[in-house]
């Protein structure tokens, strides 16, 4: 059936691969991102960011949970990389734990929303 074949394709364009934002989209204003990558890993999640003025790179981990072909759930945990509580100063994110709406996916390009904001992503 076609739709369990989109289902399928968008779950598995999210459960491996590593995704750099490109555009974040709030209140009709758009503004360009190069230095923020998501890494999908079965259940596991990664967050990454290159801070420019400090030529280094911050990273946290944690885990991933995607709800039919809709909804996905990222929780960020201590373990490993920058301690959490310093890492969240770096993102746009209000809590550990963010509920993203999948609009689109495929195999190049990923946009979901979430909190009134909507990522694109490209596959990197």
């Amino acid at each position: 059936d076609l739709h369990k074949a989109i289902r399928r394709q968008r779950q598995m364009c999210i459960e491996t691969g590593k995704w750099q934002l490109k555009t974040v989209e709030a209140n009709g204003v758009v503004q360009t991102v190069d230095t923020v990558w998501y890494n999908f890993q079965t259940s596991l999640f990664e967050y990454q960011l290159y801070d420019p003025a400090k030529d280094v790179y911050r990273t946290n981990f944690g885990y991933k949970t995607l709800e039919g072909d809709t909804r996905l759930d990222l929780e960020l945990v201590n373990y490993g990389g920058t301690p959490l509580e310093q890492f969240m100063r770096y993102t746009d994110w209000t809590s550990p734990k963010q509920t993203f709406t999948i609009e689109q996916s495929s195999v190049t390009n990923l946009v979901m929303s979430c909190e009134g904001r909507t990522y694109t992503f490209k596959k990197f």
